[in-house]
């Protein structure tokens, strides 16, 4: 039974797979929020891992588009080789990011050198220069960069910047080249529609994943049985956009041919179940609660008072948090009281997904150490949750400054009993006790207790919340996940 080659009908040639790693797929930018005019089409390359930054989390919509991160993005949709290689340009070495990417799109025609030697990686492209690579890359064939930007717009993939003027000569806008990439890639995004003509196919293996994109990072939704027809309309590498059983979206090519298997029955497509829709990582918000405040000034020693130390650590933790696509908010980041039940329903109030609660201990100077609470009852769904958020914080606390570990602990705290998520109290150490004084009163040991913190909310969302975008983050603080617990 003969396989159907695809770039012989639809004018397109068979790039090798990329694969790509959960984490990266997951990866998500700071500075595209929901309301961002291409939050979906960023979003859509973002899990399939097409996406390229110059800074971890952010995407910079509105800077100019590079060549060499042009390169790297269709590379990545159409699935060249992005593994490190020394080419014939001298200003693309092998340690540049996207150098796999330049000389694979060179190579294919994609994208051309200046003539001298040189790639000019940095140089920054214009809307009909982008117009003209994605027709290149996607088999569109236009000549010209007028050319390119007409068969966009007629495709849908581009409207123009008013009044039938495409804008060729304007700079390129990486937000709008995220734009233009997702609806090449995936005509759903397209302002048309599909426009393009199909031809009939069937599935020619025993089972293939239907996703919702050109690459195995992105998710699958349905699951086609051997001899079920679909109608092919275009090639995206080694990957095509199809219509089959009511639904949209992609196969790998080699699975799928022009003549009809033999079989006895073919049995129809069944729906993946796909995973609870949970939170994007700048989505989830952490409430710090610094103890006490104003009248209540909570425990006190050798001149230090409570409420004033754990401000001081939880506006540190904040500058962390801030650093990351994870928001964060405090409930007072000044001198002021907030009672124990506005603390408790804080997090419900604020939309929040993680509650830390900043204490220093106190016992007449006679006892030392760290510990750290959450509460468990029956009727309480985040109980193992409170634990595992309390274990990572306490193991983290521990490692920075080694004082003597008292462990995790149930405590029947308003502000852990009250909370409607996942709640831990960290003690980070008796005011009043001379040795653990020594490292409350000192700025950099401070410092290093509100990393330590910070470190042990990533690691629940890490190790407990089987996140693994979030590995992507312990690099910018010099650290690594801590062991696993839950």
């Amino acid at each position: 039974m003969k396989k159907f080659v695809l770039s012989t009908v639809l004018g397109l040639v068979g790039l090798t797979a990329l694969f790509v790693s959960p984490a990266s797929a997951a990866t998500v930018y700071t500075d595209i929020s929901t309301s961002h005019r291409a939050y979906d089409e960023i979003s859509y390359l973002a899990k399939g891992d097409l996406t390229t930054s110059d800074k971890s989390f952010v995407f910079s919509p509105d800077a100019s588009m590079t060549r060499a991160h042009a390169a790297a993005m269709i590379g990545k949709a159409i699935q060249l080789s992005g593994s490190s290689s020394t080419g014939k340009f001298s200003d693309v070495p092998a340690t540049n990011f996207a150098s796999g990417y330049i000389n694979e799109a060179v190579t294919r025609g994609i994208i051309n050198g200046y003539g001298d030697g040189t790639f000019r990686p940095n140089v920054t492209l214009t809307r009909g220069e982008m117009a003209l690579l994605i027709s290149r890359a996607f088999g569109y064939q236009s000549a010209t960069t007028n050319d390119a930007a007409n068969e966009l717009m007629r495709k849908g993939i581009a409207l123009g910047v008013g009044k039938g003027n495409f804008g060729t000569t304007q700079t390129m806008k990486r937000a709008d080249f995220a734009i233009f990439l997702a609806r090449s890639v995936n005509t759903d995004f397209r302002v048309y529609g599909n426009t393009d003509a199909s031809i009939d196919m069937y599935v020619n293996t025993n089972e293939l994943n239907f996703r919702k994109g050109p690459g195995t990072a992105f998710e699958a939704t349905k699951m086609f049985f051997e001899g079920y027809p679909v109608k092919v309309y275009y090639t995206v590498g080694d990957w095509v956009y199809a219509k089959g059983a009511g639904t949209s979206g992609f196969f790998h090519k080699a699975y799928l041919s022009t003549d009809q298997p033999t079989i006895g029955s073919t049995k129809e497509p069944v729906t993946i179940p796909t995973a609870p829709v949970r939170k994007a990582l700048n989505e989830l918000k952490i409430i710090v609660d610094p103890g006490h405040g104003d009248t209540d000034p909570g425990a006190s020693g050798y001149g230090y008072q409570e409420k004033n130390v754990v401000l001081d650590v939880s506006l540190r933790m904040k500058k962390y948090f801030q650093q990351t696509p994870l928001q964060v908010q405090l409930t007072r980041e000044t001198d002021v009281f907030v009672t124990l039940a506005n603390r408790g329903s804080f997090a419900q109030r604020n939309n929040g997904d993680l509650f830390v609660s900043v204490h220093a201990n106190a016992l007449n100077g006679s006892a030392n150490g760290q510990e750290t609470f959450y509460y468990a009852a029956n009727n309480t769904a985040n109980s193992t949750n409170s634990k595992a958020l309390a274990t990572y914080i306490h193991e983290r606390m521990q490692e920075a400054w080694g004082l003597r570990d008292r462990g995790v602990k149930y405590g029947n705290y308003s502000v852990l009993r009250e909370n409607t998520v996942p709640a831990a109290l960290a003690e980070i150490g008796f005011i009043d006790n001379k040795t653990d004084n020594a490292y409350i009163a000192s700025a950099n040991r401070r410092e290093q207790i509100a990393r330590a913190i910070f470190l042990g909310t990533l690691d629940y969302y890490y190790h407990y919340d089987n996140r693994p975008e979030v590995a992507l983050l312990y690099a910018k603080f010099s650290a690594k996940p801590s062991a696993k617990h839950y």
